[in-house]
């Protein structure tokens, strides 16, 4: 038994070693969202935020795009929220 205890003994005690040895470098590779480039019309763009809140009209929940721009408008109850991006 005691050669069984040596030979475990000596398992762990190599894996610990292993274990601090520490990982192998890892080449880091490029990222990706880095390396894609940003489309011209959003460089010069400034988003746009605004809110409506009209008490005695009620409109059904919708989801609708901007006029004359990128963007989106959710409108829900007396709520309507616009986001838009504009030049």
């Amino acid at each position: 038994m005691t050669a069984a205890k040596k030979d475990l003994r000596a398992d762990l005690q190599a894996d610990l070693l292993t274990d601090l040895a520490g990982p192998a470098e890892v080449t880091a590779e490029p990222d990706v969202a880095e390396s894609l480039p940003v489309p011209a019309e959003l460089t010069d763009a400034t988003p746009a935020l605004s809110l409506q809140w009209t008490p005695l009209r009620w409109s059904r929940p919708k989801v609708t795009t901007v006029r004359g721009g990128l963007g989106k408008t959710v409108s829900l109850g007396p709520l309507k929220v616009e986001l838009s991006v504009k030049e």
